[in-house]
Formats: structure tokens, C-alpha cells, sequence
């Protein structure tokens, strides 16, 4: 049977109040939406299986909403749960979701309303089944930067480091029906949406949404486009100043990079379909001895009590206490002397022919996602961060020597330990094996 696909989206933009997420220092909830944010779904039969990729204008989703929306959606769609892939675009302009320390309080409505907003657009695109064509392109494109800059005294900041790793393409998948008509198109690319800083209060879908805004208006027929986050753990966006015309400005070289690779893109076998996803754990270091514990939490009381007398915003105060609270939890783990902890993980594969994609469920260093394109046995793969659930940052072994946000701080927010040097080795194995799997006839 032939490949048919569906495509349907729906806006998920919260009301104006809710917090956003993404800074820890940001001073109040929202006061207006500058772009919407949306869910997009699609929906892929050959006739044996159907797979489902779903791409939310979020900051992430944590393990409880992401099996949430999979028990709505993935029945919606026709699919089984394990076929359906949901990632996130990481805007710092959405509402908090994810129970993330000090980055915003969740609306407990709000997020009960988006497995039905998921579950509706899965059904109306598992509804408008077509047979389609498949094209896979790319193109060079440099919207994000590596950002662990090393200063003169040698630590590592978040700023610019020209020479380190980043995304130098766009890969894009584009899918017509039988006249030739795009009904959507799925580019993936790595960078944070960070353009605009903690200082932002507006609500807004990023460089991402920007790009597909441009998208929507330039290709004929107005078809779905998706944009899908590769893995930025350590990419930022390549920005002159924090402002909306930059976001603009960003979107608009993503879309005229996408515009490109469809227009030079190859037809790709698309069948046969499969999935593969797997719940694996990744190493966690060992908690802090006592004394350790005991000082982190005294600077964790310093700086709230500094805060607090400073004056600071409410929600400055708030975060801070967040991790006073963190701090303490620590304490308790390690005056209990256990070892050995492991950090919950998801790994997702697709096969759609001899295009795959990985779902991963971190804020992946891009590092990673060239050593899984190399172990794939595809023609083209797609290697996906937050995806199912987003758990932390996975540093490579040598940023976790090199030290900074990510390997050092970041952690914080998730509730977690830092992750061991092996974690991200582990990662690679289950993501080469999955793919592997997905790939056996």
C-alpha cells in the first residue's frame, strides 16, 4: 500500500498572566502574546503501521504530561503509544509546563488542557489521509552559535565560541500529495530559542515560529510547517542584540535555508514504517559529601536572604527559595550515603524508509548528534532532542571536565544530580541500538 499522510495544527497559546519559563530571574508572569504558539501533528500509514510526530511550540515537557498526552493522542491517531514522537521546540517565551525549580510556576489548567488539544489535532490529521511523495534536502544555514565561551581566566561562560561545534545545515523532509501540492514541511535544525532574554514578558514561539510564520506565507498552498529541535544543549541563537526583529531576522534565514533544501530535496523511499522507544537510565555522579552539601545549601540561604533584602522582585525571591529547597534535598541524599543513582531516559526511534528519526529525551549537546548520524544504518537521520519527556542536559565528557552552566548548574532546575562523564556514551549505545532495531526488515 502506499504511503498516506495528514496534517492538521491548532493553537495552544496560553491566556496573558501565566508564567513564562526558561530564566530564572524573569520578574512577573506574562502581559501579552506577540505570536501564538501552536501544535502541529502528523500522522504517516503504509498500511501495516501508522506513526505520529507531534511538534510543540513549548519549552519542553517533563515524563508525567508526556504520558498524558500519549494516552489521548496516540488513540486519536489511530497509533499505538510507542509509534507516537512528541518534541518541543524550546521557546524561553512559553508558559511554564514542566515542574522546573524556580523557572516559573505551572497553570495546573493549562496543562491539563493540551493532551486534548494533542488528541484533537492527531485526529483531524489521522482524518485527512492522503497518499503522498516523500523529498528529503538540506542546506547550509548558520542561525545558532556554540555558546560555552572560555574568558580569559579560563572558566566557561554562556556567551560565543565561533570556533566550537554547531548545526551548519537544515535537514528537511518535504511531503506532497498526488498533485504535486505540499501539505507539509518538516525541517529540523538545533539551536535554543533564546533570542529574547528574562527580561521579555511577551509570549512567542521564537526564531522557530518566526520561521514557519514565513513558511506558511511563502510556499504555494499554504501548507503545515513543522519545525522539529535538534539537539542545542550547547547552541545558541547567533544574535546581534535581544529584540523581535532579531527573532524575525533569525526566522527569516531558517526559511530561506528550508526554502532552499526543498527546492533541491530528492525523492526518498518512505516505506516501510517503525518504531522503537525505549525507557533506559543514565548515570548519575554521586551526591556531594555532607560537608559539601552542607556549604551548597548555606550559599543557596545566602543568596535568597541577599534577595530578599535587596528588595528584588517576588519571583526573584521565589526562585531562590526554589533552591534553597533543592539544596536542602541534596543534604538529605547525601547525609543518606547512597550511590549508584540513575536519571530516567527515552529514547525514540522512527523509521520512515530510509529516513530516521531519534527522539531523545535531554538537552543533548549537538556533539552527540553527529556520533548517532554516524551509527545509523540510514540514508538520512534525524537526531532529535527534547523529545518524550526532557530530563536535563547531557554534556559531553569533556564539557563536564571543562565545567559551567551546563555541567555544573543546570541540574539544578531539574531536580537532579549531575549526570557522570559515561551518560552520554550510554545515551549514543541506546539510540545506535534503537535504530538498529527499527531498521531490521
Amino acid at each position: 500500500m502506499a504511503l498516506r499522510a495528514g496534517v492538521a495544527e491548532l493553537k495552544i497559546t496560553p491566556p496573558v498572566g501565566m508564567d513564562l519559563t526558561g530564566y530564572a530571574d524573569r520578574e512577573g508572569p506574562s502581559t501579552t502574546v506577540h505570536d501564538d504558539l501552536w501544535c502541529r501533528g502528523l500522522v504517516l500509514d503504509d498500511g501495516a503501521t501508522r506513526l505520529g510526530i507531534v511538534a510543540l511550540d513549548l519549552l519542553g515537557v517533563d515524563f508525567p504530561l508526556d504520558a498524558a498526552i500519549r494516552r489521548e493522542a496516540a488513540p486519536a491517531g489511530g497509533l499505538a503509544p510507542e509509534c507516537l514522537l512528541v518534541n518541543c521546540s524550546h521557546t524561553h517565551a512559553g508558559p511554564a509546563v514542566a515542574r522546573l525549580t524556580s523557572l516559573g510556576s505551572p497553570n495546573e489548567a493549562y496543562i491539563a488542557s493540551l493532551p486534548g488539544k494533542v488528541a484533537e489535532v492527531m485526529g483531524l490529521a489521522a482524518g485527512r489521509l492522503a497518499q503522498v511523495s516523500v523529498t528529503f534536502g538540506a542546506a547550509p544555514v548558520r542561525v545558532g552559535i556554540n555558546r560555552r565561551e572560555r574568558t580569559a581566566d579560563g572558566s566557561i561562560i554562556l556567551g560565543r565560541n565561533p570556533e566550537g561545534i554547531r548545526d551548519e545545515r537544515v535537514r528537511v523532509l518535504d511531503l506532497r500529495d498526488g498533485g504535486g501540492e505540499t501539505l507539509a514541511v518538516i525541517f529540523n535544525y538545533a539551536c535554543h530559542g533564546t533570542t529574547m532574554g528574562g527580561e521579555n514578558h511577551e509570549i512567542s514561539a521564537e526564531w522557530m515560529g518566526a520561521a514557519c510564520q514565513q513558511l506558511r506565507t511563502r510556499l504555494p498552498g499554504r501548507p503545515v510547517p513543522m519545525f522539529l529541535q535538534g539537539c542545542c544543549g550547547n547552541i545558541n541563537p547567533e544574535r546581534e542584540h535581544r529584540g523581535f526583529d532579531q527573532v524575525a531576522q533569525l526566522g527569516g534565514r531558517m526559511a530561506d535555508a528550508v526554502l532552499a533544501a526543498a527546492g533541491s530535496a530528492q525523492p526518498v523511499r518512505a516505506e516501510p514504517l517503525r518504531a522503537r522507544l525505549s525507557r533506559t537510565e543514565l548515570s548519575l555522579q554521586d551526591p556531594p559529601s555532607p560537608e559539601v552539601a552542607r556549604a551548597n545549601l548555606a550559599q543557596a540561604e545566602a543568596a535568597a536572604k541577599q534577595v530578599r533584602q535587596a528588595g528584588r522582585h517576588p519571583y526573584v525571591v521565589r526562585a531562590r527559595d526554589a533552591l534553597v529547597a533543592y539544596a536542602q534535598q541534596i543534604l538529605r541524599l547525601s547525609e543518606a550515603g547512597e550511590r549508584d543513582y540513575k536519571l530516567p531516559f527515552a529514547v525514540q526511534a522512527l523509521a520512515i524508509g530510509e529516513v530516521a528519526l531519534v527522539g531523545l529525551s535531554g538537552e543533548v549537546f549537538f556533539d552527540f548528534s553527529g556520533e548517532i548520524e554516524a551509527a545509523s544504518p540510514f540514508a538520512h537521520t534525524l537526531v532529535l532532542g527534547y523529545s518524550n519527556g526532557c530530563t536535563g542536559y547531557v554534556p559531553t565528557p569533556q564539557a563536564i571536565a571543562e565545567g559551567g552552566y551546563e555541567p555544573d548548574a543546570s541540574f539544578r532546575y531539574y531536580e537532579t544530580l549531575p549526570l557522570a562523564p559515561a551518560a552520554g556514551r550510554e545515551m549514543v549505545v541506546a539510540a545506535a541500538g534503537a535504530l538498529r532495531e527499527v531498521a531490521q526488515v
